[in-house]
């Protein structure tokens, strides 16, 4: 496993930052988008990311300046340097992981509250949250966040656990889910469900 700056606040980039397939250092964004896509595409059902869409994306993570975006287009995206940034709701998410990089267990065991019991594709049963609970999750995140928070950070939770769900989640008796343990694993240990990282042929 390979070290991840705590300027890189994304738990899904600190994975692939952890296994070798991005650097916090800088990343082309063409290359970054593409991993992205590559990787995604190794959850269940093969979802799909837009390469594009991801590219946007990237491009205005560093910043919105006119000098900044041309940086970031033409030298690519440094990712242990995103904390602060436009993307970065600064505390007025999830908190799981702090301004450190250290997971906040209590955050991660209120996460949950929020989750109930699924049958999955196998037919045992685990912790997960559907489309509806992690919407209940990001709105009680917006609504304690009052007196901190941006109108924009609640758009932005729209472009992250609906995205987890779409990526980590798996089909079970009642539709899709994002499986507890596989978010715990994802922030604590910087790891993708072994399923993925079978996919991926990696260790």
């Amino acid at each position: 496993m390979k070290p991840v700056s705590p300027g890189n606040p994304c738990p899904f980039l600190r994975a692939l930052v952890a296994v070798g397939l991005l650097s916090d250092e800088v990343e082309p964004l063409g290359r970054l988008s593409a991993t992205v896509a590559r990787v995604a595409a190794a959850g269940d059902g093969r979802p799909r990311l837009p390469a594009l869409a991801i590219r946007a994306i990237a491009l205005v993570a560093a910043g919105l300046g006119p000098a900044q975006l041309a940086r970031t287009g033409l030298g690519g995206l440094r990712l242990g340097a995103l904390r602060g940034g436009p993307l970065d709701k600064r505390g007025a998410g999830s908190g799981i992981l702090d301004a450190r990089g250290e997971v906040v267990e209590a955050e991660l065991a209120r996460l949950d509250t929020f989750a109930s019991d699924k049958e999955s594709p196998d037919g045992t049963t685990e912790r997960g949250l559907s489309l509806a609970e992690l919407t209940r999750f990001m709105d009680a995140n917006f609504a304690r966040a009052a007196g901190r928070r941006r109108i924009v950070d609640r758009k932005l939770m729209d472009g992250e656990w609906p995205v987890l769900l779409q990526v980590l989640g798996r089909d079970g008796a009642e539709g899709r889910y994002l499986p507890v343990a596989d978010v715990g694993r994802l922030f604590a240990e910087r790891k993708l469900p072994r399923r993925m990282l079978d996919r991926l042929a990696l260790p």
